[in-house]
């Protein structure tokens, strides 16, 4: 998907009345119709998760050709017993827009720690901190583990802070439906992270 798509897809309203079956069917098909349909009827939903989530617009905008052409290249990913074509697309761009944000968060670091052994540099309590640091990563290391169904809620709820109720509306999901991947992700992370202890 390229600029030409976007602009077919903001001035063409003959695609806004094609139903969820008819896009997927011509996406599988290699029918660029299909796209041209799905971009114009989920494109602002999708970049608008990804702004929340990167708070820079040419990100956004990335973000959103990347998932509407992993939708393009693999059509199969969408499993209609699943969920809505267009929550599906919102929890794909969720999860690339976490991934991209940790990544740059991470660089970062990198960087600012570069920085501070070329200038000799030790933070208080280095050795507290360092177990922290540890313990940190490890918690990360468990969380990419986790399928993007319980990753990107947990993720919402407890590094970004955000009530159950908005995560709901954000992944257009019963609050329930959170609660419990929420619960069985954070379970799955208990069992891991004691792995983990276990084998330190």
């Amino acid at each position: 998907m390229d600029s030409t798509l976007r602009a077919t897809a903001t001035n063409n309203r003959d695609f806004a009345c094609m139903n969820t079956e008819e896009i997927v069917r011509r996406v599988v098909e290699g029918d660029p119709a299909g796209m041209t349909a799905a971009y114009n009827q989920f494109g602002s939903r999708v970049s608008a998760v990804a702004f929340s989530i990167v708070r820079d617009r040419d990100l956004a905008a990335d973000i959103t050709q990347d998932v509407f052409e992993r939708l393009w290249h693999r059509p199969e990913r969408f499993d209609p017993g699943r969920g809505s074509l267009g929550a599906f697309l919102a929890i794909d761009a969720q999860g690339r827009s976490i991934d991209l944000v940790r990544s740059r968060n991470a660089a970062k670091r990198r960087e600012l720690n570069d920085h501070a052994r070329r200038a000799g540099e030790l933070p208080p309590d280095t050795e507290d901190e360092a177990l922290r640091r540890i313990e940190a990563a490890n918690v990360r290391l468990s969380l990419q583990s986790l399928p993007d169904e319980q990753r990107i809620p947990i993720t919402l709820a407890y590094f970004e802070g955000i009530p159950y109720r908005q995560v709901a509306e954000r992944l257009r999901m019963p609050e329930g439906t959170v609660k419990s991947r929420i619960r069985a992700g954070l379970e799955s992370l208990g069992s891991s992270l004691a792995d983990v202890a276990s084998v330190a």
